[in-house]
């Protein structure tokens, strides 16, 4: 009769011992991980001045970018009205890594499935969906991607000329991948309303609102 309860205690002991040590492999984890470390506060005028509404763009960079202590903004734009167009938006956290890359790029006209193959950058998201957007609109967890008109008959060519507009992240947004869909979309559509206009596109872009 009493030999149950002297396992008792030592079950005890295993149970919380066991359960301690689970608690320490997660907070090792989190730490490694970097769940612990300081994110850095991204502000409105830190943004590429090639992003629209600013604003808006840092709270959704404060809330998913990966964490980091620090982030850095580098824009590029580069403009031959009816010819070339490029514009570019880097997003680097701490030692320079790249975290998200904003990108628009004149290109010949071709067959959006022909587009999507070559031009969209390769990554690990997941399963390509279709969203309306331009011509078509493709996205993953990791990037979201656009085929937008543009020029009707380009320069040199006389031929028309359609746009690339991405949102690329390099490492995974700290969100769902439900979110991570929708907010790419969102900054890959955005992107392309503004770069849309500065390239002086002469045909309509078919982005929505």
């Amino acid at each position: 009769m009493t030999e149950p309860s002297v396992r008792r205690p030592s079950r005890k002991r295993f149970v919380y011992g066991g359960v301690a040590a689970v608690a320490a492999v997660a907070l090792l984890l989190a730490y490694l991980l970097g769940a612990f470390e300081e994110r850095g506060d991204i502000q409105a005028d830190d943004v590429c001045r090639n992003v629209p509404d600013r604003q808006r763009v840092t709270e959704t960079f404060n809330s998913v970018l990966p964490r980091a202590a620090t982030y850095h903004f580098e824009e590029e734009q580069v403009l031959t009205p009816d010819s070339y167009f490029m514009s570019r938006c880097d997003v680097t956290g701490d030692d320079d890594d790249l975290l998200l890359t904003l990108n628009a790029k004149l290109g010949s006209d071709r067959p959006w499935r022909e587009w999507a193959d070559r031009e969209i950058p390769p990554n690990s998201g997941g399963d390509r969906t279709y969203f309306n957007a331009g011509v078509k609109g493709v996205s993953n967890a990791e990037v979201a991607a656009i085929w937008v008109p543009c020029y009707a008959s380009e320069r040199s060519r006389k031929q028309p000329w359609n746009m690339t507009v991405f949102a690329l992240v390099h490492k995974p947004l700290e969100a769902s991948d439900k979110q991570a869909r929708q907010t790419l979309i969102d900054l890959a559509t955005d992107f392309a309303r503004q770069a849309h206009k500065d390239a002086k596109c002469d045909l309509p872009s078919k982005l929505p609102g």
